[in-house]
């Protein structure tokens, strides 16, 4: 967040103004007639700061008129001067796909604010003019921006000066950098949209997932549509099991299949168990087929149960393997599994043998069998084991996963304690 104040910065060429300064203010050409009032402005979004193209003039009650930037003499609070020769234009019904109107498209609009990983809304624009060429330089979101909007800053302000001549809203405005945010309402040109993806990819998944909560319908759907493939599924994967199920019923069926081929199976279960089973069938079979076996193998289980918070993701190698197998393995899956807790070991029929940990791993000489290294593991849960039992033994235990296996012994997978929490604190 920054501060910069709206009078000139620098006397002569350099200068800020505030939108809401030329706003309705009376557009007049060179011989001093009144054309209209600047009712917006016109961006080219291909910049990162991008500079205004062009103006739209209200002529009447429903006439509008559009003319390039370059024709303004001088603009500011008093009004717009148009040069010499100056002639207005039609306004266009729409703009092209790379062209921002901004107090039609911006102002009073919810936008992500990628630096501090949260919503905000426009409440003025502040641009820099360096010898004519005005640029989007911040957007305000402070309360200050608003009283300006409203035209009643110098009123407020006075007020509060004689109260308390030292307040902080006296001297500072809650400016953005353009650069730091997106704007969620409209497809932008293709260059901000390159843009706005490599911004949105690098917030964290639980800050991402809270954004999109905040958001309506229709602003969420238009945020889903900006982020790449493994954003969008590691977004999803904090997010409300039932949102991120009507999230995608709003995309492509290929669209959603590809999100849920990136999300963890455990998952992307909980988001189809919210679906119809018309939609869920329809999803399955446009995932890839491992994908989706895992996921139907997940879905047979009841959700408070352990195999309905289980994830078969993990890390199992036979007894015979070495360190330096085991170390091998979780290098090679480190994109695939994020996080490792253990290495589960087991005999030729996937019975759980014993486990051991990364920390048993890096202590031990690359050439160590793992059946030397392995411990019986202090707790082991069945599929439909109840969610409470789960947790109790986690808490016993002190444990940060539990494998869960089948009446036989044979490991399926593994209850994660973040899994725990969040269905035993309703997060989910």
């Amino acid at each position: 967040m920054t501060t910069a104040s709206a009078s000139p910065s620098n006397p002569g060429d350099l200068r800020f103004l505030f939108f809401s300064s030329l706003l309705g203010q009376p557009v007049v050409d060179s011989d001093g007639r009144r054309i209209g009032r600047l009712a917006d402005l016109v961006a080219a979004t291909s910049e990162p700061y991008p500079p205004i193209e062009s103006m739209v003039i209200r002529a009447g009650r429903e006439q509008q008129l559009q003319l390039s930037w370059t024709a303004v003499q001088q603009a500011g609070p008093r009004g717009v001067l148009l040069k010499p020769g100056a002639r207005p234009e039609p306004a266009p019904g729409t703009q092209p796909p790379d062209r921002l109107r901004l107090a039609e498209e911006i102002l009073d609009r919810q936008i992500v604010d990628v630096e501090g990983a949260k919503l905000v809304r426009v409440n003025d624009l502040h641009f820099l003019d360096v010898k004519g060429q005005l640029r989007i330089a911040h957007v305000d979101v402070g309360f200050r921006g608003l009283v300006r909007r409203l035209g009643w800053q110098r009123v407020l302000d006075a007020a509060v000066a004689a109260v308390r001549p030292g307040a902080h809203y006296l001297s500072a405005d809650q400016l953005l950098s353009w650069k730091l945010v997106q704007p969620l309402d409209r497809t932008p040109g293709k260059v901000r949209l390159e843009v706005a993806q490599r911004a949105l990819a690098q917030l964290h998944p639980a800050d991402l997932a809270e954004i999109l909560e905040e958001l309506g319908r229709d602003q969420r759907a238009a945020l889903l549509q900006r982020l790449d493939v493994e954003t969008a599924a590691e977004a999803l994967e904090e997010a409300p099991p039932e949102m991120t199920a009507e999230l995608l019923e709003k995309v492509s069926t290929e669209a959603a299949a590809d999100i849920l081929d990136e999300m963890a199976p455990d998952e992307a279960a909980d988001v189809l168990g919210e679906l119809p089973d018309e939609t869920r069938e329809e999803l399955l079979e446009a995932m890839e087929r491992p994908e989706a076996r895992e996921v139907e193998r997940l879905l047979e289980y009841p959700h408070d149960s352990a195999g309905g918070l289980m994830t078969p993701d993990r890390v199992q190698l036979g007894l015979r393997a070495t360190v330096a197998d085991a170390l091998a393995e979780v290098r090679r899956r480190a994109d695939e599994l994020p996080l490792v807790y253990e290495i589960f070991l087991t005999d030729a029929a996937g019975v759980l043998k014993g486990f051991c940990t990364l920390r048993d791993l890096v202590l031990s000489d690359p050439a160590t069998p793992l059946e030397r290294l392995a411990r019986e593991p202090p707790a082991t849960v069945e599929p439909h084991t109840d969610i409470r039992d789960v947790a109790a033994a986690a808490s016993k235990y002190n444990l940060v996963s539990i494998p869960v296996v089948n009446a036989a012994g044979v490991l399926l997978g593994m209850v994660t304690v973040d899994d725990i929490l969040a269905e035993v604190l309703g997060a989910r």
